[in-house]
């Protein structure tokens, strides 16, 4: 007999099995059985007959602690996104370590050769034994490495000493007059700073300036122009201009005391002078002791001009040398623009 509440509602039973609530009027559970059974009314007998168990809803069911069913499409494809990106991101750990491994590997394709020392040699950077001939044929003392002498294209043989590649002058022109007679040394700057060489100097005409081997430049007994020429081993040269200008005890040096005037008597208004600004007055050369029309040369006109009268004015920035011509003679001055 099914149960009934007092206001003529079935009553709701729990089932232990799935965990659903099911009406009274079910002899068993309609959640576990596959078949659903009729409703029994009051007066009926039951059905004998045997019914299934384990219903679709026994499979399926999550309520109230029942069983679970299989995966979902979304777990399955969540599943396959996380793998796709664990294997990404393992490519990309193996892209960026590789190469790094890769560079120590010093046997690897790329690794730089170290050449071989040869036997009995010392290595670079090696200091030579004591007593052992050197490449060059020298015999080092100990502790002492000595470098070979080599040869410069020209053929010409550099000391084994000589560490500079280059030199300068620290003049490049210059005087003498009545003023200034007095020797001047012309100094070597060698190239890089601390470096060491042999130099060698020369006149062009030793009887206008004479030059010693330490560079000191006297002048000569005949006036006029001479290039004094330093030379380092290797070929390296610099050269300076020297103007013998002095009267006392001189002759020229386009002549001598032939000619119609004395040598002891031309001289120029000005012998050394300088710009200080490209807005400076012009200067006018003149010469003292004749009469006769001289010819005005200027050495770098982009330094300053010189017209056919004698007038000179400043152009840009420098030294060079103003050379005057005239009865048979050669008269020079420098000019210096300083701006």
């Amino acid at each position: 007999m099914a149960k009934r509440s007092r206001s003529g509602r079935p009553e709701m039973i729990h089932c232990p099995y799935c965990g659903e609530d099911y009406s009274s009027t079910y002899k068993h559970c309609p959640f576990c059985d596959e078949v659903e059974q009729p409703v029994v009314e009051e007066g009926l007998e039951e059905l004998d007959a045997p019914r299934p168990r384990g219903g679709k809803r026994l499979t399926t069911n999550t309520r109230g602690g029942g069983y679970g069913g299989g995966p979902s499409p979304l777990r399955i494809i969540g599943t396959v996104v996380s793998l796709g990106l664990i294997i990404a991101a393992v490519i990309i750990v193996i892209t960026l370590i590789m190469p790094l491994v890769s560079r120590g590997n010093v046997d690897g394709p790329g690794a730089a050769s170290i050449p071989p020392v040869e036997e009995g040699s010392p290595a670079p950077g090696e200091t030579a034994p004591a007593g052992e001939t050197t490449p060059a044929g020298e015999t080092t003392p100990a502790g002492e490495t000595t470098p070979p002498a080599t040869e410069s294209p020209a053929g010409e043989t550099i000391p084994a000493d000589q560490t500079a590649t280059g030199f300068t002058l620290s003049q490049s022109e210059f005087s003498f007059s009545d003023t200034w007679p007095n020797p001047i040394t012309i100094s070597v700057t060698f190239i890089p700073a601390g470096s060491t060489g042999t130099i060698t100097w020369s006149s062009s005409d030793p009887d206008v300036a004479s030059v010693d081997e330490n560079g000191v430049v006297s002048h000569g007994t005949v006036r006029g122009t001479a290039t004094i020429t330093a030379t380092m081993a290797g070929g390296v040269t610099q050269t300076c201009l020297v103007y013998n200008q002095v009267t006392s005890g001189t002759s020229s040096s386009s002549g001598g005391s032939s000619g119609a005037t004395s040598s002891g008597t031309l001289s120029l208004n000005h012998t050394d002078f300088t710009f200080s600004a490209l807005d400076n007055p012009s200067v006018q050369m003149r010469v003292n002791g004749t009469s006769s029309t001289p010819t005005w040369s200027i050495g770098n006109s982009a330094v300053a001009t010189i017209s056919a009268d004698g007038v000179v004015r400043p152009a840009g920035s420098g030294t060079t040398t103003i050379t005057c011509t005239v009865d048979g003679q050669t008269l020079t001055c420098i000019v210096r623009c300083t701006f």
